[in-house]
C-alpha cells in the first residue's frame, strides 16, 4: 500500500537461545560465524588460521568440540575470510595466505579433511556461499564466479559475473553473497541488495534489486537464505535481520523483521542455516544463536495433570513442555478453566512455568475442565483438555 514502511512489516523482538562466549570458548573479536542445519556453530576470530567449532547445544563459557585447520602444516600465516555449511553439513572455509594464495577448503561432514579437493579462487576473494548440493559462489569485490561441486585446484568457474552493467563495483563493491536452491545468486553491496537470475553469466544487469524506504535497509551487511529460498538481510544501521520473499524486487517490505532489545543484535558478522537458524555476534566477546523466525506452532503440551482432592481449597495444574517446540522458543503458557461452556478463569504464564495452583474460590463446584496450550511466534499448540470436579 502507498506511504507503507519497514515498520509495516512483521517485527519480532525474542532473545538467543545459546550465548557462547568466555575465556573457554575464545571467540572474541569474531571474524567470520556459521551454522549447521543442526545449530553446529562455527566461529573465526580475526587473523586466525582455526575454526572453532560448537555443538548443537554448547551454551556458556564452553570449550570448542572440533577446531579445524584448513592447511594444516602451513608456515604462512592465514586468515579465514568467509566459510559455508551445505545441505550434507559439509564445511567450506574462504582461507587466504599471506602470500596472495587464497583457496577454499572442504571438511566433511564431521569435520574430516580438509581433503584434496582445494579449489584455489582469485585473490582477493571477500565471500563464499554454497548451494545444497555443494556449487560454490565466491565473490571478489567486483566479481561473482559459480564454481560446479567437485571443482578442485585451478578449475574454471562455470559462472563468471562481472562487468559494468552489473553494479557489483560501486560503492565499495560486494560485501556478501548467497546462492538459493533454484539457482538465484544475491549480492549485498552499499546500494542494496542485488539478484541476478539462474543461469546469469558475463556482464549483465541484475534481474532484482531489494532497496527503498520501504525495505527498511540503510546498510546491509550481509546476505543469507533459507530452504524456503527467502532471503535474509542483517543491517549495521538498524540492527536488524529482514527476511524478504524469494520473488523480492524493488521497493518492497519484508516479510518479517528481528530487532529490539531482547534481540540485540549486532551484525558485525551474521549467518543462517536452511532451516531458518541465525547465528550473530553479540559485541566483540560472544556470539548467539537464535531460533528460526518463521517456526511452526508449537505441538501439544504433554502430562497435563490436576491434583487435589475434590473438597480442597485449591487445586494445582502440571504439565510438561511440548516435545517439538516448532523451531522457536516457548514464549508462554494460557490456561483456561470452565465449567461447560462457560469461563470461570484464564491466566497467561510466562515460559519457565510448569504448574499453576488455583484457589477453590475462584472455580466453581461441579464438573470442570482446564485446557493448557502453549505458544511461541508461529501460534498456539493443540489444546489439551483435562476434566476435574470441584466439591
Amino acid at each position: 500500500m502507498a506511504g507503507a514502511s519497514a515498520a509495516d512489516a512483521d517485527t519480532v523482538d525474542y532473545g538467543p537461545g545459546r550465548v557462547i562466549g568466555g575465556s573457554r570458548a575464545q571467540v572474541e573479536n569474531a571474524q567470520v560465524v556459521g551454522i549447521a542445519p543442526d545449530a553446529t556453530t562455527f566461529v573465526a576470530r580475526a587473523l586466525s588460521d582455526r575454526v572453532r567449532v560448537f555443538g548443537p547445544r554448547a551454551d556458556g563459557n564452553v570449550k570448542p568440540s572440533h577446531v579445524l585447520n584448513p592447511a594444516p602444516g602451513s608456515v604462512n600465516h592465514e586468515s579465514n575470510v568467509d566459510l559455508a555449511v551445505d545441505a550434507a553439513g559439509s564445511t567450506y572455509v574462504l582461507n587466504a595466505i599471506f602470500d596472495d594464495n587464497t583457496y577454499v577448503a572442504k571438511f566433511g561432514p564431521r569435520f574430516t579433511g580438509p581433503d584434496l579437493r582445494f579449489l584455489h579462487a582469485p585473490n582477493g576473494s571477500r565471500a563464499l556461499a554454497v548451494s545444497r548440493k555443494g556449487d560454490q559462489l565466491i565473490a571478489t569485490a567486483t566479481s561473482l564466479g559459480v564454481y560446479p561441486a567437485g571443482a578442485t585446484y585451478n578449475d574454471p568457474p562455470s559462472r563468471l559475473i562481472s562487468g559494468a552493467r552489473t553494479g557489483l563495483a560501486a560503492a565499495g563493491g560486494v560485501r556478501d553473497v548467497a546462492l538459493d536452491g533454484r539457482g538465484w545468486i544475491w549480492a549485498v553491496t552499499a546500494n542494496g541488495v542485488l539478484g541476478f537470475a539462474p543461469g546469469a553469466t558475463g556482464d549483465v544487469a541484475p534481474a532484482a534489486r531489494i532497496w527503498g524506504s520501504r525495505t527498511g535497509l540503510r546498510a546491509p551487511r550481509h546476505v543469507d537464505v533459507d530452504a524456503a529460498n527467502r532471503v535474509y538481510v542483517t543491517d549495521a544501521a538498524r540492527r536488524s535481520i529482514s527476511a524478504f520473499a524469494p520473488t523480492a524486487n524493488g521497493n518492497v517490505r519484508p516479510l518479517r523483521v528481528l530487532r529490539g532489545t531482547k534481540a540485540s543484535i549486532n551484525p558485525r558478522e551474521a549467518a543462517v542455516a536452511l532451516n531458518g537458524r541465525i547465528v550473530t555476534t553479540r559485541g566483540s566477546r560472544a556470539i548467539q544463536v537464535f531460533s528460526t523466525m518463521f517456526p511452526k506452532r508449537p505441538s501439544a503440551v504433554r502430562s497435563v495433570r490436576v491434583t487435589g482432592k475434590t473438597r480442597a481449597a485449591k487445586r494445582k495444574v502440571r504439565w510438561a513442555k511440548p516435545a517439538d517446540n516448532g523451531g522457536g522458543a516457548v514464549q508462554k503458557y494460557k490456561l483456561v478453566f470452565r465449567k461447560g461452556s462457560k469461563v470461570v478463569k484464564r491466566v497467561t504464564l510466562k515460559p519457565g512455568r510448569r504448574s499453576y495452583t488455583v484457589k477453590k474460590s475462584a472455580l466453581r463446584r461441579g464438573k470442570l475442565t482446564v485446557t493448557v496450550r502453549a505458544n511461541n511466534i508461529g501460534g498456539w499448540s493443540p489444546k489439551v483438555v483435562k476434566r476435574f470436579r470441584v466439591r
